[in-house]
């Protein structure tokens, strides 16, 4: 009899510690639902952008060419600064004409005895004195030496310099009775004219984005405060073989500004090519590592979230444009995400 009771004494109290245990079960289940944490969510926008390409060159006058004697000789005279301003036609430098002048009058003797020669020879040619033969070594002498004067005269007119346009001397490579050889460079001339250059270089991944007439804008040192409009004139159809970049050119629009040829420029190239970026809220990203984050979304048909990485591709503003991880996906967490794990439950607040 008391073994009976001792047993249903037990067995009550193992059905009373169940139905405990059954009960705060129940009650640390009820207590997580109703502990869902408040977020708030904004939509995954889509927009079509051009990334743009930053770069630096260096500002220069579109005709911007160096200037040097046809033929060697020594150097007479040197008759302006550098950075001096000139007018189109100015003579700046010329050569000892000594040398050049004699022989221009020898070559111009010569032809004078071949021309009287050919006379000579087609007076006897119908006379029949002549052969044809000798007419005709007559006549391709007195053409020899016809071009010889040619050539002579020309060497004569470009043993001096003058400036091709309203410019400026940028750099000044003669002096005065200095020996100069053939086309060796005297002046670096810029000239004065609105036609103001950037020179500079971009990768071979920027270089296939771009396309004639791209709109840029370019800073300078010495106008931090102001952004000067320019498009893409050229592109290289080769990279330089020193840097391994492919240089473009930029017309800077014309300003009233006062520009000096080798401002350093830092240039924003807008290409012309657009691509779809997914645009989010930069409140929504919770880790991120160089262009790698993490941002949440909610899971669809429940509360729960999911952790997804995505590529940054640039920074809007307050806006992050993702590059991919995002697709099909039509919300983020933009606040209350730092509580949030893989799956946690939540209720959204507020749709902004």
């Amino acid at each position: 009899m008391t073994r009976k009771i001792l047993i249903s004494i037990t067995a009550g109290f193992i059905l009373l510690i169940s139905l405990v245990a059954m009960l705060k079960s129940n009650s640390k289940t009820n207590e997580t639902r109703n502990n869902k944490i408040t977020v708030k969510t904004a939509p995954v926008l889509t927009k079509e952008i051009s990334l743009p390409i930053h770069t630096s060159g260096k500002l220069a006058s579109k005709t911007e060419m160096k200037l040097s004697f046809k033929i060697g000789g020594i150097t007479e005279d040197i008759l302006v600064e550098e950075g001096q301003k000139v007018r189109k036609g100015q003579l700046l430098a010329k050569l000892d004409q000594s040398e050049i002048n004699a022989k221009v009058t020898q070559v111009r003797s010569g032809f004078a005895k071949v021309s009287r020669d050919l006379e000579r020879v087609k007076k006897l040619y119908a006379d029949s004195v002549a052969t044809l033969e000798q007419k005709q070594d007559a006549t391709t002498a007195y053409e020899v030496a016809l071009s010889n004067i040619k050539v002579a005269e020309f060497n004569l007119q470009h043993s001096a310099i003058y400036a091709p346009q309203d410019g400026k001397i940028l750099k000044r490579l003669g002096e005065k009775n200095e020996l100069i050889g053939a086309g060796m460079p005297v002046f670096f001339f810029g000239s004065t004219g609105k036609d103001w250059i950037v020179r500079a270089g971009v990768s071979d991944r920027d270089i296939i984005r771009l396309q004639l007439g791209d709109s840029a804008s370019v800073l300078f040192d010495a106008y931090p405060d102001k952004k000067f409009p320019a498009y893409v004139s050229e592109i290289a159809e080769a990279a330089d073989p020193r840097t391994g970049t492919y240089e473009i050119e930029l017309v800077v629009i014309s300003t009233q500004q006062k520009l000096v040829s080798g401002f350093v420029a830092q240039t924003k190239i807008f290409p012309s090519d657009h691509k779809r970026y997914a645009i989010i809220p930069i409140e929504a990203l919770v880790e991120g590592d160089g262009r790698n984050g993490f941002v949440f979304t909610l899971s669809q048909n429940s509360n729960e979230v999911k952790k997804i990485l995505v590529r940054i591709a640039f920074l809007i503003n307050d806006k992050v444009a993702v590059e991919y991880g995002l697709e099909n996906v039509d919300n983020v967490v933009t606040e209350g995400s730092a509580y949030l794990g893989e799956g946690s439950v939540v209720e959204v607040l507020k749709i902004r």
